[in-house]
């Protein structure tokens, strides 16, 4: 044999390997390019352990949906996420049966399955928010308000902030308990009234009492509703004090109810502040967390992502 010849079982292998290079580059996407937000932590896309939720508050009109509650949800099914964290006050004007079932069912009830729901003091307006736990059910994890679980790597805490007055002791103590029993990985707390807020209705200092806990054990994320508005903070000490050591909060009351102005005065560590109807998408990192608020229509109004504790 000539030393330029090849036995044919060569070149059949050669041709083989050059077919499944070919379908290997059709079938595999292109590594995504990485984007980094303000604080240095990649945001990627996500993976199974790695989750995405969407989140928003102040939702539904009473007895029929309205245009905007709509177009959240909408929205929502078009971002597909794992988990839908719903901040309270879900169902107008009294959070009536009834009217979970005529107006939030159709639109964001289609995520009931995967939603973990808070009350707001609307759900509070039928006594014992009887409505709120009747439609949601197993969904509440009991008829107390308040509960955890695990998403991925992180501690997910939902409080029930009732109507804005001091939190029970029972829920503090359950509190604690908590982030006591799960002290490592990241952690989100999501309750209707915020402490922080530059709304209409502004700042609420006795949820300084969840505040210092969540502080206390390291929690790194809080979400509101009940203002009508976007609002995005910096990393706040129970003081007010910006700090690394801090909780970022988002005020997200942005889920369908009507819209309302931001009051004259801008609350201490406030970065972003929008008047839209959208929806917060948070990617839930191993070590830190990615977001994106996309207002109705599809648009990105505010983004970034950071690291956790």
């Amino acid at each position: 044999m000539r030393p330029t010849e090849r036995p044919a079982w060569a070149m059949i292998a050669a041709l083989a390997m050059l077919v499944s290079l070919a379908a290997a580059a059709t079938a595999s996407p292109a590594t995504p390019r990485v984007s980094h937000g303000p604080d240095g932590a990649a945001a990627r896309p996500a993976r199974r352990t790695e989750p995405v939720i969407a989140a928003a508050g102040d939702i539904a009109r009473p007895r029929r949906p309205g245009r905007a509650q709509t177009a959240t949800a909408a929205l929502i099914r078009r971002l597909n996420p794992r988990a839908v964290l719903t901040l309270g006050d879900n169902q107008y004007d009294r959070g009536a049966l009834s009217d979970f079932r005529t107006s939030y069912g159709p639109t964001w009830g289609r995520f009931k399955a995967k939603t973990f729901p808070v009350p707001g003091n609307h759900d509070h307006e039928t006594p014992g928010a009887s409505g709120y736990f009747s439609y949601f059910g197993k969904r509440t994890h009991g008829h107390r308000g308040w509960y955890s679980y695990g998403l991925g790597s992180w501690r997910m805490i939902a409080l029930d902030s009732i109507n804005g007055g001091t939190p029970p002791p029972a829920e503090l103590r359950w509190l604690r308990h908590e982030l006591r029993r799960h002290r490592r990985g990241c952690q989100l707390a999501y309750f209707h009234h915020p402490r922080w807020s530059s709304g209409e209705h502004g700042s609420n200092a006795r949820m300084g009492a969840y505040w210092s806990i969540l502080q206390h054990y390291g929690v790194d994320v809080v979400l509101n509703g009940h203002d009508h508005d976007y609002e995005r903070f910096a990393r706040l000490l129970p003081s007010g004090r910006p700090s690394a050591r801090g909780i970022r909060e988002f005020v997200v009351g942005t889920g369908g109810a009507s819209l309302r102005n931001f009051g004259p005065r801008k609350a201490r560590g406030s970065q972003v502040r929008r008047v839209v109807n959208g929806v917060l998408r948070m990617h839930l990192l191993h070590r830190g967390y990615g977001w994106k608020f996309i207002r109705v229509g599809g648009a990105t109004v505010d983004h970034g992502a950071t690291r956790c504790h």
